[in-house]
């Protein structure tokens, strides 16, 4: 009986000579030191699997010459079909997007012709070598991916070129997908359509219903788990034929997680809605909230788009002030996420200068995690609001004063006529925590009607009140209404400000001293 050494030493040669690069031979033995795939020709030397003269393939002739592109991996973990200039290419396509992260993740897409050689080396194995090989380990546990070896060999390579740090792992935010092309593919999957009739011919003929998309690694998985070893050699050749050609790296797609800006805003202007007002494909008004502060946002971090929250939204002739509305903007694919508290703090101002009709306050990076924080409590946060009103008729002395004794007052609103276009009919309970009124000084002379009385309105509210409709009743749909709370008299509202969400989030800003 062979020893452990021997019996490896026979393996190796055989897959050298089926057309196996060093690499792949070691991913079939069973290798898992990455540091083995750097130094594959020591490594072998090492284990005893070749003699120091064999390192360059200097000993006995074999079958398939050292420069065929291998039968497993078809050249991306081979020297001469990974090398510099392929290396340099992924480079120069990476440096080219310029992105400015410390960190990378890098991942091949194969073409799924490398599914099908793997099973059929592997089926080749099992039968020549069924003591090593057999049916009941399984290949990939054993066997170390292509995927797995590329990352510890040419991938630091490219790590180094763009001088990033490479991450295996799911730390890092910025994804270099490389797409792996061989010419050779379609002719290769083509046989799956015999193979697996029943699968493929389906798929084949309802196009619409899978987008397409003729072969996918998971059908192809899922149909190589169920095929029989016999039934497979029939339609593959087992052990694979040695490939005319190498993979060549073709794109490569380089992409940025979406980064988060939070902050809060003040709106001055009762003409400027939150977000871009567009209604039958024509822009109601020049511009909004949403634009004013994303324009700077997306040309700073070069990102490709950006989607806008805040913590509910005010009516376009409402002004918001005090601490201003909480809000968030996710930066899609943003090139630059590299930000000192100085240039936050620049972008802030310019964001400011730009229009007078916005400003931003504590502007800040948050972690995609914080952005629960912005809609938590959506239905129970309180907002303030100051209103300036008008009386129609004659008020009763004192009534406004005992406004202020009304606490927690619980309205039944329906759906605003204003909003039902939008939004469904339905009965919202919502409460007026507080509120208290005052007369404005000489409201009389305000207005030419008689009776008329000018006052105003501070109250708090549960997030989703409709204030206006409290005020002037909206038909009897507000139950109760300001007026009916007065007396039974007739309110309109003439103008309404946000002056604070109770909110405290983002955390306020603080800045150093200097």
């Amino acid at each position: 009986m062979m020893d452990t050494v021997e019996s490896e030493r026979v393996m190796y040669e055989h897959l050298r000579n089926l057309g196996c690069c060093k690499r792949c031979c070691l991913r079939y033995l069973g290798e898992r030191d990455s540091k083995s795939y750097n130094s594959v020709n020591e490594t072998l030397v090492k284990k005893g699997l070749e003699n120091e003269e064999e390192e360059n393939d200097s000993g006995p002739e074999r079958k398939i010459l050292k420069h065929n592109p291998c039968i497993a991996c078809l050249g991306v973990l081979q020297k001469e079909y990974s090398n510099d200039n392929a290396v340099q290419k992924i480079v120069s396509d990476v440096l080219r997007a310029s992105y400015d992260c410390n960190i990378f993740t890098c991942a091949l897409s194969l073409p799924i012709s490398f599914q099908l050689r793997s099973h059929s080396l592997w089926l080749h194995l099992v039968d020549k070598f069924p003591v090593h090989f057999g049916l009941e380990i399984q290949h990939e546990s054993h066997v170390v991916s292509i995927k797995e070896a590329w990352k510890w060999t040419i991938a630091p390579v490219i790590a180094k070129a763009i001088n990033k740090e490479l991450d295996s792992g799911v730390k890092s935010d910025f994804f270099v997908g490389i797409n792996v092309v061989y010419s050779g593919d379609e002719e290769e999957c083509s046989c799956l359509l015999e193979m697996h009739e029943d699968v493929f011919k389906i798929r084949k003929t309802q196009k619409r219903k899978y987008h397409g998309n003729l072969y996918t690694r998971k059908a192809v998985e899922l149909a190589l788990q169920t095929t029989d070893a016999a039934h497979f050699k029939k339609f593959f050749p087992s052990p694979p034929p040695v490939p005319a050609a190498s993979v060549t790296y073709d794109n490569v797609t380089c992409s940025h997680n979406s980064m988060f800006m939070a902050g809060r805003y003040n709106k001055f202007s009762r003409t400027l809605s939150q977000t871009p007002w567009v209604i039958d494909g024509e822009r109601r008004m020049e511009s909004s909230v949403q634009e004013i502060i994303c324009e700077s946002l997306q040309i700073t971090s070069k990102a490709e788009g950006i989607k806008f929250s805040a913590s509910g939204r005010e009516d376009v002739d409402v002004r918001t002030m005090g601490r201003g509305r909480p809000f968030v903007c996710e930066l899609l694919n943003p090139h630059r996420v590299k930000f000192t508290v100085d240039q936050v703090l620049s972008l802030e101002a310019d964001i400011n200068s730009s229009s007078k009709e916005v400003a931003v306050r504590d502007l800040q990076i948050v972690p995609k995690d914080e952005l629960t924080n912005l809609k938590a409590g959506e239905e129970k946060k309180v907002k303030c609001y100051v209103a300036l009103c008008v009386c129609h008729d004659h008020l009763t002395p004192g009534s406004l004063e005992k406004l202020a004794n009304i606490k927690d007052l619980t309205l039944s609103q329906k759906t605003p006529i204003r909003v039902l276009h939008r939004r469904p009919l339905a009965n919202r309970p919502r409460i007026i925590h507080s509120m208290r009124a005052w007369l404005l000084e000489n409201s009389s002379k305000l207005c030419k009607k008689e009776n008329a009385t000018f006052f105003k309105l501070e109250l708090k509210s549960q997030a989703g009140t409709y204030i206006k409709e409290f005020v002037h009743g909206d038909f009897g749909r507000t139950q109760p209404s300001l007026g009916q709370l007065l007396g039974g008299v007739s309110v309109d509202i003439l103008a309404l400000d946000v002056e604070d969400i109770e909110l405290d989030w983002p955390p306020a800003v603080k800045y150093a001293q200097g």
